[in-house]
């Protein structure tokens, strides 16, 4: 081969490789795409699932709160919405104008409180709506009502939402780059599938060149050794003659 500004041209076996390599970078590129893509399926799955989680809990919490809120505006002795009516008693052999309840009105509003204590916290003595709040222990760091606990809850609830839609739209970005590095990866492959082609047609058209050059020079070794036999036989003819 030629030598063109000093470097050596490359020969078609080297080419050959060349193009190999460029098409395995070209499918392990496909392949990291495709992973890249996989993972970040997987991602907005979760991600998903975490917001479900969320939301639920925030119904829930939501729900508690309203529950927590009917029982303090509920007056003493009232049963919660829901709640089957009291069995009553009624006096042996004769029938009297007004039932009586099995409670003591005593004992239902100790019942109220307990549902209270249980739903917020302890209830403040003295308090005459029997507003609860949440109480320190004597040793323990001070806590938060059942509304400053719901805010909290809502200010994190939305933070993360927050984040969510911040990370949805960076996987967004990253999809779309991610679907243009898949094209020109596509488009790579197909042209070195194209140019692998290429050589290995032009390999074989120089094999066949090659042997075709070969059986010329055969073909014209053979038949001047068979000329050369021929003007050997007709000196041996002429000199028997003479």
């Amino acid at each position: 081969m030629s030598a063109n500004d000093g470097n050596a041209e490359e020969t078609p076996q080297e080419r050959l490789e060349r193009l190999d390599r460029v098409l395995r970078e070209a499918e392990e590129l496909r392949a990291a795409v495709e992973r890249d893509e996989r993972e970040q399926r997987e991602r907005e799955a979760r991600e998903k699932a975490e917001q479900e989680r969320l939301a639920k809990e925030k119904a829930e919490n939501e729900r508690k709160e309203r529950e927590a809120a009917e029982s303090r505006k509920r007056p003493a002795g009232e049963a919660p919405r829901g709640t089957p009516p009291k069995k009553t008693r009624r006096g042996k052999g004769k029938a009297r104008e007004e039932d009586e309840p099995v409670e003591s009105s005593r004992a239902a509003s100790l019942r109220r409180a307990r549902m209270e204590k249980e739903a917020e916290g302890a209830a403040v003595p003295g308090s005459s709506r029997g507003r609860a709040v949440w109480q320190a222990e004597p040793g323990e760091p001070g806590r938060l009502t059942g509304e400053e606990l719901m805010q909290t809850l809502l200010v994190e609830v939305q933070g993360l939402r927050r984040g969510f839609e911040r990370t949805s739209e960076e996987l967004k970005s990253a999809r779309k780059e991610l679907r243009t590095l898949r094209e020109s990866a596509e488009v790579l492959l197909k042209e070195a599938e194209w140019r692998k082609a290429q050589v290995e047609a032009y390999l074989e058209y120089l094999e066949e060149e090659a042997a075709a050059e070969n059986d010329e020079e055969y073909e014209g070794s053979s038949g001047e050794e068979s000329e050369g036999e021929d003007s050997e036989d007709s000196d041996g003819e002429g000199e028997e003659e003479v």
